[in-house]
């Protein structure tokens, strides 16, 4: 088989793989089409740039950015604070997964750090594991483990409560 026929037959069985991700974690399925092609065209204009060991993580992460980027497009708003939300959070002694909703955390991680805001969304809104995110990040586990915790701690720091 050719190269480049394995190639093609690798980034279209990649492409269903993150297409079935996307679709997994709540994309409408015209959106996770749409991301797929961006994505298969951003691999063609940077192919000679991108390697065997890291085109799957890039297209994991391509994709997935461009899918929380859509995502917050449409449900961007303006969102207060409210004492609910500031209730629920300054009381938390548990993870914030169980309490927070992605309203709340959109609010919270305005002005966070764009690295720690990705973790956490990948973490808490779209329920992956710390290797999942260290995988379409491409990054180790444990760097996926203090950014979040940095995260977290700048929340709190946030809402004027000790971590």
């Amino acid at each position: 088989m050719k190269k480049e026929n394995v190639l093609t037959t690798y980034l279209i069985n990649l492409g269903e793989e993150v297409f079935k991700l996307l679709l997994a974690r709540g994309a409408k399925k015209e959106d996770a089409e749409d991301i797929i092609q961006n994505t298969y065209y951003k691999i063609y204009t940077l192919l000679d740039k991108l390697t065997e060991s890291n085109i799957r993580p890039w297209f994991f992460r391509v994709s997935l950015n461009q899918y929380i980027d859509l995502k917050r497009k449409k449900e961007q708003q303006n969102i207060y604070l409210t004492e609910e939300i500031y209730s629920k959070i300054s009381h938390i002694d548990c993870d914030f997964d169980t309490v927070l909703n992605k309203d709340e955390i959109f609010y919270l991680l305005k002005d966070i750090k764009k690295e720690y805001k990705e973790i956490f969304f990948l973490k808490y809104y779209y329920d992956f594991s710390y290797e999942e995110i260290a995988t379409i990040l491409d990054i180790q586990v444990d760097s996926v483990k203090q950014k979040l915790y940095r995260a977290r701690k700048f929340i709190h720091s946030k809402l004027g409560g000790p971590y």
